[in-house]
């Protein structure tokens, strides 16, 4: 079935009438269909990856992968300070209108990236023991914490160079990317697992990113140049109120959701259930990120189009989009959590027999599910409307929920607590994030107002 044909069952005739027969769901449909092709083989391959490793590290080792792997997450997500989807909000306002403008962008944002991650690199590396002995409790994680700071880097190297991507609408070459990443990892980690457990694995992955990373540096020059693009470094820092207006709320954002589910994790490890239980919770939440691929892919595919419609002033018509694909994304996210829902201990047992019992972990993962996919999309519809700080106000709110049921539920429950608590905060995120698209876009409507000369973050 095309993407055409999902529309019309998900849509009233009217708003798809008014939306198909526009360039915007020409674009859409173009960028969703490399991206969802992208993402589904990447997926499928990185969830082989993490099932072979498993099977291969056992329960509690492969929760020590966890922990690592979420740690990582938050050195990154320090490392990146929003610079990712800052590329793709202004790339995507200027590659048409102002080349050397986003050539500018650009540069401001691969010249600030190159010295924040490496200062990531080196702080992880030099602070591993601390944080492997008074942080984690688990001393004997410093030498996998050490060899995932390559990992952490070109982890951050790849969001910051798709986002630039995304914002040039180069949906193909993303997808390209995503699935040698995805066929290189599943080449690399599953020996390198073998000779050298955690440690291996992680070298795996941090190689084939790396890999991928160089392609992607070639294809991005070629683009660019096709572009009339020029990266400009000289005179970069001319845009620095993109960092503070756009980036450093992006930042929060995330400095709120990726710590929140490391200290949730962490918690988890020292409590009864221990790295077996971060294991069962790890290996469950493979099969979460499988379930939103599709509305990740919208979001991604629909942002620069959502930029363009807002800052042309077409209130309206941002809207109707946004809840299209709202309702696209609810449609394609409901059935397959339902079926991995029923055949939750079967999915379990892929892992080993150990992790079988924990299939109600993955029964409210897979719930929460269609609950994120919604967040997903409208939090892309307020980053589109530059309401980057209302998107760290709900994230806010997410984590708030997330530390509270987790402290609530995990001593009596462990890591099914885990599992609700994860389910709960995105039922509120969810509720927020749609509520605050639809009160937005209808009151610069109602006030009927007009393009904007100048972004609200200061930059003309």
């Amino acid at each position: 079935m095309t993407l055409d044909g999902l529309f019309r069952m998900v849509l009233p005739a009217r708003l798809h009438e008014r939306v198909s027969g526009s360039a915007i769901a020409t674009r859409l449909a173009h960028g969703s269909a490399w991206s969802l092709f992208g993402s589904a083989g990447s997926r499928l391959l990185v969830l082989a990856t993490m099932i072979a490793v498993a099977r291969i590290l056992g329960q509690a080792p492969f929760g020590a992968f966890g922990l690592v792997q979420s740690t990582l997450g938050v050195v990154g997500m320090m490392a990146g300070i929003g610079l990712g989807s800052t590329a793709t909000r202004f790339v995507a306002q200027y590659a048409r209108t102002d080349p050397q403008r986003a050539g500018q962008v650009i540069g401001l944002v691969l010249s600030v990236s190159s010295a924040t991650v490496l200062a990531a690199a080196i702080a992880l590396v030099a602070s591993a023991g601390l944080i492997a002995d008074a942080v984690l409790g688990r001393p004997d994680l410093q030498s996998a914490l050490v060899c995932g700071a390559a990992l952490m880097s070109a982890m951050a190297f790849r969001g910051i160079q798709n986002g630039v991507f995304s914002g040039l609408q180069k949906f193909d070459t993303i997808a390209r990317l995503a699935i040698l990443e995805g066929g290189l990892s599943l080449a690399a980690a599953i020996p390198m697992a073998l000779m050298l457990g955690v440690e291996g694995a992680l070298i795996g992955l941090a190689a084939s990113a790396a890999a991928v990373w160089i392609v992607g540096r070639t294809a991005l020059a070629s683009t660019l140049k096709s572009r009339g693009i020029a990266i400009r470094y000289r005179g970069a820092l001319a845009d620095w109120r993109i960092l503070t207006g756009y980036s450093l709320p992006s930042f929060l954002a995330n400095a709120v959701a990726t710590p929140v589910l490391w200290f949730a994790m962490t918690l988890a490890s020292r409590s009864a259930d221990g790295l077996a239980g971060v294991g069962t919770y790890y290996a469950a939440y493979q099969w979460h990120g499988p379930m939103i691929f599709v509305p990740v892919v919208l979001m991604s595919v629909s942002i620069p189009t959502l930029v363009q419609e807002w800052e042309a002033g077409r209130r309206a018509r941002f809207r109707k989009v946004t809840f299209w694909i709202c309702g696209l994304t609810l449609a394609i996210a409901l059935p397959p959590a339902t079926a991995g829902a029923l055949l939750s201990p079967w999915i379990m047992s892929f892992y080993g027999p150990e992790f079988r019992d924990g299939w109600a972990v993955l029964v409210f993962l897979l719930a929460a599910a269609p609950l994120h996919a919604l967040a997903k999309i409208s939090s892309g519809a307020l980053l589109g409307m530059n309401r980057a700080w209302w998107v760290l106000a709900i994230n806010m709110a997410w984590g708030a929920t997330v530390i509270a049921v987790t402290l609530w539920l995990l001593p009596a429950h462990g890591v099914l607590g885990l599992a609700i608590a994860f389910f709960s905060a995105y039922l509120v995120l969810s509720t927020l994030a749609f509520g605050l698209v639809l009160a937005g876009s209808r009151a610069e409507a109602s006030a009927g107002l007009s393009p904007r000369l100048h972004d609200s973050n200061g930059t003309a």
